[in-house]
């Protein structure tokens, strides 16, 4: 009865699959960049009839919002976006053009556009745990346990909400660099001597570049200049470092300690209910990796980190009690 059930049920599939669309069959794979033309080929709208709504054809030169291909292997079409036609979603063969990283044609590349908000995600990491899995980091392999990194919480970054408020008025060609985690690639900073000097300290993954990758995803969409992005995010890290809440890490190191335990010295040092504005986050091995706290209100001129916990939203605790890995 079993294998008559079987087999009914693989026919139904089967029959099943043959009504599906093509790119059920054959999944495409997305593709960021630009498409320059080097023909007027035809730009259709499905491969499989051929058919070209409009009859439009590619204009020699003109640069293309690269979409897609057709095939993660052996493809043979791109897809497009034609500004001004219907479909705007078109396929050329790729002997039509040349792919380019970067769109020359600012009408043809898409920048995402900040997304005003007075929310925040201030997260802060404890380094030994990142170190546990990250031992080829620079940062890591010169972490020693009387370093400032090895002691107290440090900065991962400081995260304009909601989640996709990132890479604003960034270039595909920046934001496919740092899709790619080659953060040597992108810009140096135009940071001061000060908030230079404290950033390598607080934020050990400068020695990686890391800064300039926190800048292009996430400080891009801040509303100010990189300097005083991080002179904010490094004014609200020394504040949660002055409390009591960074000796209880260093205080516990190679122990556990509970989310209640550093939301209750939240609560202490902050004000009743900042606590639950805290999410603890540990690994898969039950060390401790990060802090992600939640902040709302005018972060830019009112950096009361009491303030702005007390207007946040409350979050829950991915973790419940996690190690303090020591370094």
């Amino acid at each position: 009865m079993a294998s008559i059930y079987k087999n009914i049920h693989f026919s139904w599939l089967l029959i099943a699959s043959l009504f599906l669309p093509i790119n059920f069959l054959q999944a495409s794979e997305k593709l960021e960049g630009c498409f320059k033309a080097s023909q007027s080929c035809e730009a259709v709208r499905s491969i499989r009839k051929n058919t070209n709504p409009g009859n439009i054809s590619l204009k020699v030169g003109k640069e293309y919002r690269l979409v897609a291909k057709n095939k993660a292997n052996a493809a043979t079409h791109y897809q497009l976006i034609i500004k001004g036609v219907e479909p705007e979603r078109r396929w050329v063969t790729l002997d039509c053009g040349r792919v380019l990283e970067n769109c020359s044609d600012s009408s043809a590349a898409p920048t995402a556009r900040r997304i005003a908000s007075d929310e925040y995600l201030l997260a802060l990491s404890w380094q030994p745990s990142f170190c546990e899995t990250h031992k080829r980091k620079l940062e890591c392999k010169t972490l020693t346990s009387t370093r400032f990194d090895a002691g107290h919480l440090v900065l991962h970054g400081l995260w304009p909400q909601p989640r996709n408020n990132a890479y604003c008025g960034v270039s595909i060609k920046d934001k496919a660099i740092d899709r790619r985690k080659r953060w040597d690639l992108l810009k140096p900073l135009k940071l001061s001597t000060d908030v230079t000097k404290e950033l390598a300290k607080v934020m050990p993954g400068y020695a990686s570049n890391l800064q300039r990758h926190e800048w292009i995803k996430h400080g891009t969409c801040y509303g100010k200049n990189a300097n005083d992005y991080y002179a904010d995010a490094l004014s609200l890290t020394r504040e949660i470092n002055a409390s009591p809440i960074s000796a209880l890490f260093r205080d516990n190191r190679g122990k556990k300690i509970s989310s209640k335990q550093i939301r209750l010295l939240f609560d202490q040092s902050f004000g009743a209910g900042s606590g639950n504005k805290v999410n603890l986050r540990c690994d898969r091995k039950g060390n401790i990796g990060e802090l992600w706290i939640n902040l709302k209100g005018d972060i830019q001129n009112d950096l009361s980190l009491r303030g702005l916990l007390r207007k946040a939203e409350s979050t829950k605790s991915r973790c419940q009690t996690g190690t303090v890995d020591p370094a």
